[in-house]
């Protein structure tokens, strides 16, 4: 199974989500994978910080949609523009802002709703 977290850059909210997904939940049979609408050139410098901070290393690069493949589940973070839909694939809708440029407590406040909303998703 393929779980997808996608947002517009790819470089703070669908990053941490993948790290924390695959810290959460370490199984051979679930990939967990992230991607942009519209990548950045890098992941920020405070996405990598907070996760740092809760002991993830994290070494992420931002990559298109149509580069991860297939998911079987589909979770924006809320895109700010049209968010990808693929027939037939559950999608869930996070809504989570995006914190770019509002400071290292944006990125901590995100994660924490990241985290929460991670135990919500369910058994997959």
């Amino acid at each position: 199974m393929k779980i997808a977290f996608v947002c517009k850059e790819n470089a703070c909210r669908s990053q941490i989500a993948e790290a924390w997904a695959g810290k959460m939940w370490s199984r051979s049979d679930v990939e967990f994978v992230s991607a942009g609408t519209h990548p950045a050139k890098s992941v920020d410098p405070l996405a990598i910080e907070v996760l740092r901070e809760e002991g993830i290393s994290w070494q992420g690069s931002p990559k298109f949609f149509h580069q991860i493949g297939q998911p079987d589940v589909l979770v924006t973070m809320g895109c700010d523009v049209v968010c990808p839909h693929i027939p037939g694939v559950r999608t869930v809708e996070w809504d989570i802002p995006d914190p770019r440029g509002k400071g290292v407590e944006a990125f901590r406040r995100v994660m924490q709703v990241i985290r929460e909303h991670l135990l919500e998703l369910g058994d997959f």
